[in-house]
Order: C-alpha cells, then sequence, then structure tokens
C-alpha cells in the first residue's frame, strides 16, 4: 500500500503543480466503502483549482492516490509523484524500474504512458487496493489502451516490498519506493535489512527513489536525516529534493535519492 501521505492535511507540492489546491474545495461524494488491509477504503470526488474533477481513493483516514477522470488520467495528480522522474535525468538507461507501493496506481500508470522505453514491475501488497485501482482509478483501461502486460511493459506482483526484493529476481535501472502504512513507511521498509535488498536488485549505477514525508529543520527532521545516514552507509551517493518551496519546518514530500554513481552537476545541484 501506499500513500501519500499527509495530502489531506498539508499542500503537497513539488516539481510542478501543487495539489493542496485540488484539496480544499472538497465535494465528498462517498462512491463507496471498500475493506482493505489497512483500514477503510473510501472513494470521492473534489475540484482542482480549475474546476476540473479529481477522484480520490482514502484508506485508514489518509488520501492515498488521485486520478483524473478525463483524457488525463494517466498524469499525476499528486506532483511529487513527478519528482520521481528526475530518473530520466540521471544521465543513464532506464530500461527496468521496480515501484514498490501502488496504491491507486497513479506512478506506474504514467511511466507506462510517458516511458514506453521502461518496463514496470508494480508491486503492491493488498489486492483489494489493486481491485479498486482496476476499478475505479483506470487501471483496467490502461491495460486494454496499451496493452503492456501483452509487451512486457507492465508486471503486476502482488508481494510484500521486502519479500520482493530478497526472492531471487531481476535486477533494476531503478526502484521507487513508495510505501506506507497511514503516515510513515512500515519499519520492515526501512530499515538496513530493507536498504541492502535494494541494493542487491539494482544494476551498476541504479538509483533508489523514496518518498519521506517530514519537515527538513526542527524534532520532526530525525527521520529524514536517519534515513539519509542509513543510505549513505549502503550507497555512494544520497541525494535529497524538497518537493516544495514552502516552510522548512512543516512536513513535505521529499525525494530522497541514493545510488553508487553520481547525478549528472546540473541536477545534483538541486539536491539540499
Amino acid at each position: 500500500m501506499r500513500s501519500s501521505a499527509r495530502a489531506a492535511a498539508i499542500a503537497v507540492a513539488g516539481l510542478g503543480l501543487a495539489a493542496g489546491a485540488l484539496l480544499c474545495k472538497r465535494h465528498r461524494d462517498t462512491y463507496r466503502c471498500f475493506p482493505t488491509r489497512f483500514g477503510r477504503a473510501r472513494i470521492y470526488q473534489v475540484l482542482d483549482d480549475e474546476g476540473s474533477p479529481v477522484r480520490l481513493l482514502e484508506v485508514g483516514g489518509i488520501v492515498q492516490s488521485g486520478t483524473y477522470l478525463d483524457e488525463r488520467y494517466t498524469e499525476p495528480v499528486f506532483a511529487y509523484l513527478k519528482g520521481y522522474d528526475l530518473m530520466f535525468r540521471a544521465d543513464r538507461p532506464i530500461r527496468r524500474v521496480a515501484v514498490l507501493g501502488c496504491g491507486g496506481y497513479d506512478y506506474p500508470e504514467h511511466l507506462v504512458a510517458a516511458h514506453p522505453e521502461a518496463a514496470v514491475d508494480a508491486v503492491e501488497i493488498d489486492p483489494a487496493i489493486t481491485a479498486l485501482a482496476r476499478r475505479y482509478f483506470f487501471l483496467d483501461r490502461l491495460l486494454e489502451e496499451y496493452r503492456p502486460e501483452e509487451e512486457g511493459r507492465l508486471n503486476l506482483v502482488e508481494a510484500d516490498a521486502l519479500a520482493f526484493l530478497l526472492a531471487p529476481g531481476l535486477r533494476y535501472d531503478a526502484i521507487v519506493n513508495d510505501t506506507f502504512d497511514g503516515g510513515t513507511p512500515p519499519a520492515h521498509l526501512a530499515g538496513r535489512r530493507f536498504l541492502q535488498a535494494v541494493h542487491s536488485r539494482l544494476a551498476p549505477g541504479g538509483l533508489y527513489l523514496t518518498n519521506i514525508v517530514a519537515p527538513l529543520t526542527g524534532d520532526g527532521a530525525g527521520f529524514l536525516y536517519r534515513q539519509m545516514a542509513l543510505m549513505g552507509e549502503l550507497f555512494a551517493c544520497v541525494y535529497v529534493f524538497p518537493c516544495d518551496g514552502g516552510s522548512l519546518d512543516e512536513p513535505d514530500n521529499i525525494i530522497a535519492v541514493a545510488t553508487d554513481r553520481p547525478l549528472p552537476s546540473a541536477l545534483a545541484a538541486r539536491s539540499l
């Protein structure tokens, strides 16, 4: 399961369109409630700042995914997801990607539609979430229109992220971690064993990208800097890309990148 964490409470911005505006005009027309492994799921509609309808998936009281209801359904609603696309500006081929924690499959859908050069293994632990993505978040439409499974460009995997990485398998040019249990990553997906498994499944020069919701300063920043230190023990280079230009002591989506090959200087200069 994956979550945009505090998206319902703060303006989620990053490397593009801010998502806070579309959450301030709530039209809570709940389509239906569903049980999931991580709590009750609610699906409802809001309007973005241009008046366009957006469907949201909320699990356990946390907004997890969003989709436009028109032809833009493969475009990420939450701009921090676009931050993961920096992998395509890292001056190395990105041919195979693992996405850990899919929720409404926002980012796997974007990869399929916008980056046909990449094959994606989409790992989601909860089959109930995948079923909701198929029905309400256009996953079935994507599968029909783009036929990525037939072309070997999208593989849907039902598994715990750590178990998936520990099993024998392919090595990836990029591994994206967007797993959350409520507002924080599951403990077993934030420790040394997990990062060692990530490192072992990356191709030489591969990129590990993870979303961390934290302030950059203050008491709440401890988890971010502990994760950076742990990544620094296993990877040669660690970068942090804040997704909002707001207050440094307020929680925000932050994209952390770990790799054994430095990023291009122009991209690295954007990191703190």
